[in-house]
């Protein structure tokens, strides 16, 4: 299976594609894991367009290769986007763990995981990090929930923030076999059910010193939050793209009504699709908008 991305109109090649199709029903009963396209996308060289911050002015065909995939299956889209992120916060830190890491990311035969929801709360004044980091030598001990989470496989990378007893915030990876992480149960989700996703708690889980990220954690956030907003939000295009195309289908006898509902939400995606291309050609440059406009 081969798979390849014209740099000029950011499209997966049809045949990759069209197997995410075929397999798509299956991954929904839960006969097989999101995982399973990953090592072909990481053949594809499909995993890292344009990271970190938009490197090379790539990030646009990165938000179309997950636009394209979540709209043909919305749990390979998922997992694509939380490893991507992942993927972006590796490269982002630029530390030699981080790049090791990033590299076996990149193969696909490794997931990620973007373990980094409380972080971005705290950040936006309505959360707090719960994982607590104590000083030992060599490192630091973990403990604290994660309340979802998804590619938790014991062989997958996390990312993920932490706060020291003496309140400074880290961000931190680990390795999801690390003795003292316990994994919950997948969720049996909605047309995400192969995503697995779920909880987890640590326990006394050791991080070395390598393995710490970033200590500033005030600057590394804002400079991961545009890429995280940008492809999840492309993510969400794809699937309501998918959406009304399939609404189009159920037009005929007495749906016929609701035609030009369906032109006019057409209308508005399509305006969201070029505006989502727009500030993803902006990310990384001198063009940045305030929180505000972007998270609105």
């Amino acid at each position: 299976m081969t798979a390849t991305l014209d740099p000029a109109a950011g499209r997966l090649d049809v045949g990759l594609l069209e197997d995410i199709r075929a397999h798509a029903a299956a991954l929904d009963g839960g006969e097989h894991r999101s995982r399973r396209s990953f090592t072909a996308l990481g053949e594809a060289g499909l995993l890292g367009i344009g990271a970190p911050a938009n490197a090379d002015g790539r990030l646009p065909a990165m938000a179309e290769v997950i636009r394209l995939i979540s709209g043909t299956c919305m749990s390979t889209g998922f997992s694509l986007w939380a490893h991507r992120m992942a993927v972006e916060y590796l490269l982002t830190a630029a530390t030699p763990f981080g790049a090791a890491a990033a590299d076996r990311l990149l193969s696909g035969t490794v997931l990620g995981v973007t373990g980094m929801a409380a972080a971005f709360k705290e950040a936006a004044g309505c959360g707090s990090v719960e994982l607590t980091a104590a000083p030992v030598a060599g490192g630091y001990r973990v403990s604290g929930p994660i309340r979802w989470a998804s590619n938790l496989y014991p062989d997958s990378t996390m990312v993920t923030a932490v706060r020291t007893d003496a309140g400074e915030r880290l961000i931190v990876a680990l390795t999801l076999d690390t003795p003292g992480v316990i994994l919950g149960e997948h969720f049996d989700l909605l047309a995400m059910g192969s995503t697995a996703s779920s909880y987890l708690n640590l326990d006394a889980a050791h991080v070395p010193d390598g393995q710490v990220l970033s200590r500033d954690f005030e600057g590394f956030l804002p400079a991961v939050r545009p890429t995280f907003l940008v492809l999840q939000s492309a993510m969400c295009l794809g699937l309501a793209r998918a959406a009304i195309e399939q609404a189009r289908l159920g037009l005929g006898g007495v749906n016929a009504v609701f035609g030009t509902d369906v032109d006019r939400v057409c209308e508005r995606l399509t305006d969201a699709e070029a505006t989502l291309a727009h500030l993803a050609a902006a990310v990384g440059g001198p063009g940045r908008r305030p929180r505000k406009s972007c998270c609105r």
